[in-house]
């Protein structure tokens, strides 16, 4: 169980783009009490707005469980995003004496998702699928396009239990960072996609106190698949946002099955 402590710039861009019109449960913690907090959905990322906020959950294996202790010092907040991209923000605060030591996290206490697409939010609801807009038609020509092309040798990849993944492309254009990803299952058993996810990280998971693990929110997914069969091969795009890594950064991928232990996780060296 590993935790990550949010930077405190991006606590106002969050509080910018979601604003304060929606009222937030406040959680209470301590130095010699565990708060466990279930979530509706497995926890793709956690991070607090204060170090003396302590928010783990396991990073290796998508879970829906956290867990939470502080240090007396400064009322903070928690930010919390799932893996099927539901956001959900609480109040942080020190109490001596606990009243509760464990939160079930109900779906409608998350946040609207801007990042969210438009087709996730159209299953979830069962709506009229909407027409692309002009930036998702370029963002789909451009995707087509790459996989259309034959594919460059490849640089980095990850094998695991019978399963590759692979980064084939990275192209850049405008603001935007098309990568070109591919998912191998050479076992006999369906791989069901729990989690993909594109970060930053800095130290090593090793060194708690100095690691960070930053994702980088895609602003498009073409034919990212659910599930590969036994036997199959899936090549799919995501867009980025054009991202900068310090000297001491590194970009990892991080793959995750929805209902097992056929785990990748690899770093893309510059």
């Amino acid at each position: 169980m590993k935790y990550q402590t949010l930077l405190p710039v991006i606590i106002l861009l969050f509080f910018a783009v979601y604003g304060t019109s929606q009222s937030l449960d406040t959680i209470y913690a301590n130095a010699h009490q565990v708060v466990s907090l279930t979530f509706p959905d497995p926890i793709q990322t956690g991070m607090t707005g204060a170090q003396n906020f302590a928010f783990s959950f396991d990073r290796e294996k998508a879970d829906n469980l956290g867990l939470l202790q502080a240090d007396k010092d400064v009322t903070s907040n928690l930010l919390v995003r799932t893996t099927v991209g539901n956001l959900y923000s609480f109040i942080l605060a020190y109490r001596e004496d606990l009243l509760q030591l464990h939160y079930f996290i109900r779906p409608n206490q998350c946040l609207k998702n801007p990042f969210q697409h438009d087709s996730q939010t159209q299953e979830a609801t069962g709506s009229i699928p909407k027409k692309p807009s002009p930036k998702e038609k370029q963002f789909t020509l451009l995707c087509t396009q790459l996989l259309d092309r034959e594919s460059s040798a490849h640089k980095w990849s990850k094998r695991q239990k019978g399963i590759r993944a692979k980064l084939i492309d990275q192209v850049y254009h405008d603001n935007q960072v098309y990568m070109v990803y591919e998912l191998r299952n050479r076992s006999t058993i369906p791989y069901d996609l729990g989690l993909f996810q594109l970060s930053k990280v800095l130290g090593t998971p090793k060194r708690k106190a100095s690691y960070q693990e930053l994702p980088i929110t895609p602003l498009f997914e073409f034919q990212m698949p659910k599930q590969i069969g036994a036997g199959e091969t899936v090549r799919f795009v995501v867009v980025y946002p054009k991202f900068t890594l310090n000297a001491k950064q590194q970009l990892q991928v991080k793959v995750l099955e929805a209902h097992g232990s056929r785990n990748l996780i690899f770093k893309i060296v510059k």
